[in-house]
Parts: structure tokens; C-alpha cells; sequence
């Protein structure tokens, strides 16, 4: 056989595509994988339907919602002129009623807040979402916590929830939720637990992420550490403080992580002005050093785009927003102010221009208001 003779995929061995398939962490990847040919869909499962059916019931009256965030992009030249891009938060908002037992309704909600904004779409985004036609990779999963009645009495407001493991394949009866409400303080549910637990060890965090298979959450003076199951923790990493040998070192009011290209970043917050006028003055970036277990300050994201919004953070590559967005970092002082940019490269605030309005959607809808 001539050594360079192209061979069909399908004629991959099965031990090969298996590989390939445990490494698949998303459902549109799997379905996208399983329908490539016969011998791809024989060599792993279909998607799990427990492992999509959200709202999760955790106890009465607490659930646990789960939103996508998704890069949508047309195929060159169907737009008209050039590729559009969005950026698309798509959330299942129940089960559908009547017959059937197929997945939720999807709603589109602003990147920066949970308000829905269908009604806000400009006249080129699509009216109907195919895969076939339309380029969608998922950039990350979101969670929040939901509570009301009962449960809104008995526990503070959650400002973020992540769930571990989050792969496609994962067993639902061996995944956690783990939360930070407004004290500051963790807090965990394991699959199976009649209750919520809170750790009241007087630690404050500013933020929590799945990163390398484990979950870490970083103090407001960024100590980093890992998190158990049994809300137990190790320190990983010094304070900012301690990073240079000196207390001269100072750190924001917040904390923002995020994953990029197998590295964890974080974005410190620094906020200034008074009264109405306080809001975000600039960011210093960190990327960790994991041989050294410490914090080291970068002044670029690269070819990437920093997204921190209400109560999530994520990277996006600029290449999936049409070249748009590099070395920034996009953010709203809160759930209902339009979003600013922060250039990481001039350490400087600017006004969103027209470019940036076909990458948050948000902006539509905060915009409109």
C-alpha cells in the first residue's frame, strides 16, 4: 500500500476513536462525533438524558439551572457580506409539556444578566438555530442556584455555582455543586444529600472553577486552593502580598478565574470613584504558575477575550469572534449596565464601538432599555 495513501476516518480503529471520544466533554461535540459514520457512533454513547435535565431539584424549593454559552458563526458569505458572529447564553427553562419526552424549552438570555432578551435580536441573527447551517461551538457551561420560597428564607443569595464532574459521560449520582453566596462563604451539595452545607470557617473567597478535573477557589487576597467534597481545602498558592517577597504588593476588591489554554487566569478588579460614580478603574491579570504555585502578573490574554459577567467568567478565542476582541476583557459594573472594555495591552478603559456589538448580545438588550 502506498505509505501516503489517504484512508477514510471511519476506517479508524475502534481502540483510537474510543480515545478520542472520552476526551469529548460537550453534548453538540458527542453528537457531532456519533454522526460522522457507523463505526464512530458504535465506539461511544449517546449523550445521557440525566446528565441535561435541568433545573436540577437539590432540596424544596432550591434548583440548580444550567445556561450554555455558545459561538455562533454563518457560514462565509450567508450574512451577506462577511461572517457574522455572536456570542449566544442558550438556558433550558423546563421540561416541554404535553407529549413527548424530549429536552426542555431554550431561552436566550443577556451574557451579563439573566434577563431574557429574545425580543431585542437584531434583524440578522437568525430565525432558526440549525447546525447544519450555522457554526456552534460551546465555550462553557454556566450554573445558578435558584432559590424561592422556603429555601430563599433559610439561605443567603448565591452569586455563583459550579458543578463537578461536568463532562458529558459523567455519572449524575457522582457529581457535586459547589456555590459562593454574598458572605463570602462556600458552600456544597453531593448528589443524594437531603441538605445544603455551608462552610463557616470564616475564610472569604471571591471566586470558585473547575480547573484540571478539580475545583479551586481563590481568597479576596488570592490564595488559591483546592476544594473537596467535604468542603475541606489546601492551599496552593501565597496571596498576592507574599508573590514578590513584600507586603507592597496590593490586590483588587475582586476576583475573576478563568481557563485559557489549559492555564489558569485571573483577573484582579480594582474599582474607583464614590457614590453612583464607583465603578471598575482597571485590572491587573495573573496567570498561574503551577511548578511555583504562584500568581505571575501577564500584560496580554494573546489572541483571547476576558468575558466576566453577573455571575460567571470565561475565555473566549478571538478567532471564534470574527478576529474581534483580543487582549480585552469585557465587563458590566453590574446585572444592569451596558458592558465596557478594558485593553489589557494599554491598561486602559475604552467605549464599546460598533465592532463589539456583534459579540454580547447583552448589549442589545441593555442597550434597548
Amino acid at each position: 500500500m502506498d505509505p501516503i495513501e489517504r484512508r477514510p476516518w471511519s476506517s479508524l480503529p475502534m481502540d483510537i476513536l474510543s480515545m478520542i471520544g472520552d476526551r469529548l466533554d460537550t453534548c453538540i461535540d458527542v453528537l457531532r462525533f456519533r454522526s460522522v459514520c457507523s463505526s464512530f457512533r458504535s465506539s461511544i454513547p449517546a449523550p445521557r438524558r440525566e446528565a441535561c435535565r435541568f433545573p436540577l431539584h437539590i432540596q424544596p424549593d432550591l434548583f440548580l439551572r444550567a445556561s450554555t454559552i455558545y459561538a455562533l458563526g454563518t457560514p462565509d458569505g450567508a450574512a451577506g457580506s462577511g461572517r457574522a458572529r455572536w456570542l449566544l447564553k442558550l438556558e433550558e427553562s423546563g421540561r416541554r409539556r404535553g407529549r413527548g419526552r424530549g429536552r426542555g424549552r431554550m431561552r436566550i438570555l443577556s451574557l451579563f444578566s439573566r434577563r431574557r432578551i429574545a425580543h431585542l435580536l437584531p434583524n440578522t441573527f437568525p430565525k432558526v438555530l440549525d447546525s447544519r447551517r450555522f457554526r456552534m461551538v460551546e465555550i462553557c457551561r454556566q450554573y445558578t442556584l435558584d432559590a424561592r420560597g422556603s429555601a430563599a428564607d433559610l439561605l443567603p443569595p448565591f452569586v455563583k455555582a459550579v458543578m463537578h464532574p461536568d463532562s458529558v459521560g459523567s455519572d449524575l449520582g457522582q457529581r457535586s455543586v459547589y456555590s459562593l453566596d454574598v458572605f463570602a462563604r462556600l458552600g456544597c451539595w453531593n448528589y443524594g444529600d437531603d441538605n445544603w452545607s455551608l462552610d463557616d470557617c470564616g475564610y472569604g473567597y471571591s471566586d470558585i472553577v473547575v480547573y484540571e478535573g478539580k475545583v479551586w477557589v481563590v481568597d479576596h487576597a488570592g490564595k488559591l486552593s483546592q476544594m473537596h467534597r467535604s468542603l475541606e481545602h489546601r492551599s496552593f498558592s501565597l496571596p498576592f502580598y507574599q508573590t514578590d517577597g513584600s507586603r507592597r504588593k496590593c490586590h483588587g476588591s475582586s476576583k475573576h478565574l478563568a481557563v485559557l489554554g489549559g492555564d489558569l487566569y485571573l483577573a484582579d478588579r480594582f474599582f474607583g470613584g464614590y457614590g453612583d460614580g464607583f465603578q471598575t478603574a482597571f485590572f491587573i491579570v495573573y496567570r498561574l504558575d503551577r511548578r511555583r504555585g504562584r500568581w505571575e502578573e501577564v500584560r496580554s490574554l494573546g489572541n483571547s477575550a476576558f468575558f466576566i459577567c453577573n455571575r460567571d467568567s470565561f475565555v473566549v478565542s478571538a478567532r471564534e469572534l470574527d478576529g474581534r476582541g483580543a487582549n480585552c476583557i469585557y465587563h458590566a459594573e453590574n446585572q444592569y449596565s451596558k458592558f465596557d472594555v478594558y485593553d489589557v495591552a494599554t491598561q486602559r478603559l475604552r467605549w464599546p464601538d460598533k465592532s463589539d456589538f456583534l459579540i454580547g448580545l447583552s448589549c442589545f438588550d441593555d442597550a434597548g432599555r
